[in-house]
């Protein structure tokens, strides 16, 4: 499950008494606003901890330049809302930290001790969220409104793929990460290397994407969706080809970057139309330190099967997460079975509504799942708004793309690290 939805001195190996005196000066200017040093090591700090990835000093360089870009893309959108009178206010804030906090199975109010503990500075939290709201609210309020998909439209694509049924296709998530003229040579190749090493050891690949993809799709974890085959850029159909299910590529070359691509799944076209599942979660977690040794991972499971086995319903759940004090619990809300990672939606696909799945482990902790609600709907449907998503998703990432290419030329960007 993806966190949030959240010195270049020093990083670059510079003497202490370096970083010292530049740790306020500025890595970026982008029109009238500078992105300092500061921010940039904070944001830097934020993005390693999403991505769960290694904290190291040689993984904070190797990503710093592309965090700098996503700073830089994040400024001008900003300064886009704002020009068009968007705003965002004191409880569009106050709604996303609750949000964070109950997907994060944080208690209330405690999201700034949380992340303290953690070594993560909450106002760079609270500027990811910032910019994320504004942009969002951009995009409902002037792109969403531009695509039109029609009726007629869907029915030629279901026609289309009438005739590829029984044809492959992937369900794929991509990291893109776009040629910078400005980067050092192989920069871009040696940040992807280093991501690809993590993803492999383990970290959550929407996380990643979400913190240092660019395009459109970053903020939706690299989402590209079902891609048959023939449809998808040539470099990359010739990868997924090759992948075993669940795997992470090598980083792929093409005409404007580099790309790692994830195969969640593979079936042929229109072979099994599935009626879509939504799903009301929670969950308990049983979070991992850096402490831990294996008496208290096998403490931490023990514990988990025995709040699954004394939790009768979702209620239930709840006052148990909450008289564990080393437990982090909360609703996730209503998800989309096709939207959760594998281990996820492997262990609540069959679930009964009100009793726990088996303690699921991943590298957060131990999670006790359960089903609070499910709702399902009808498969023609299902298939005809699985075409209409994905040709508006597909639109809305193109005009995103081409608004920001035209803004990046229009600007004054003076990058000095």
């Amino acid at each position: 499950m993806s966190r949030w939805f959240l010195p270049v001195a020093v990083l670059l190996g510079l003497a202490p008494s370096a970083a010292a005196q530049d740790v306020m000066g500025i890595a970026a200017v982008v029109n009238d606003r500078a992105i300092s040093i500061f921010d940039l090591e904070m944001r830097v700090d934020v993005a390693i901890y999403n991505a769960n990835l290694a904290r190291t000093d040689e993984m904070r360089r190797r990503v710093a330049g592309a965090v700098l870009r996503n700073l830089i893309d994040e400024a001008l959108r900003l300064e886009e809302a704002r020009s068009k009178g968007i705003r965002v206010t004191e409880r569009d804030m106050e709604e996303a930290i609750v949000q964070v906090e109950d997907g994060n199975g944080v208690p209330r109010g405690r999201l700034e001790a949380f992340l303290a503990e953690r070594g993560i500075a909450y106002d760079a939290v609270l500027d990811q969220l910032r910019s994320q709201i504004a942009w969002g609210k951009y995009v409902n309020l002037r792109l969403r409104p531009a695509i039109g998909v029609s009726e007629e439209e869907i029915d030629e694509e279901l026609e289309r793929l009438e005739a590829m049924r029984g044809k492959p296709e992937f369900l794929v998530s991509e990291i893109s990460l776009y040629d910078d003229p400005a980067a050092a040579p192989g920069e871009a190749r040696a940040t992807a290397d280093s991501i690809v090493a993590q993803l492999r050891r383990g970290a959550d690949f929407a996380a990643v994407a979400a913190q240092f993809g660019q395009g459109a799709l970053a903020r939706e974890g690299g989402d590209l969706g079902w891609i048959q085959e023939g449809r998808g850029r040539p470099e990359i159909e010739r990868v997924l080809a090759g992948l075993e299910i669940g795997a992470v590529s090598d980083p792929i070359r093409s005409v404007d970057g580099w790309h790692i691509v994830h195969l969640r799944d593979r079936r042929a076209v229109l072979s099994d139309p599935v009626a879509p599942v939504e799903m009301f979660l929670s969950q308990v977690l049983l979070p991992t330190t850096p402490e831990d040794t294996p008496e208290d991972a096998a403490r931490r499971l023990a514990l988990a099967e025995e709040i699954g086995a004394g939790a009768d319903g979702c209620d239930a759940l709840r006052r148990l997460g909450a008289d564990i004090e080393e437990s982090l619990s909360g609703d996730l809300g209503w998800v989309n079975l096709r939207d959760l990672p594998n281990p996820f939606r492997d262990a609540v696909a069959e679930l009964e509504v009100g009793r726990p799945a088996p303690p699921l482990v991943t590298d957060n902790g131990v999670h006790v799942v359960m089903v609070c609600e499910r709702k399902t709907g009808d498969a023609e449907t299902g298939v005809r708004d699985s075409v209409y998503d994905r040709i508006a998703r597909s639109r809305l990432a193109i005009i995103e793309r081409r608004l920001l290419r035209d803004l990046r030329r229009r600007a004054f960007v003076d990058v000095r690290v």
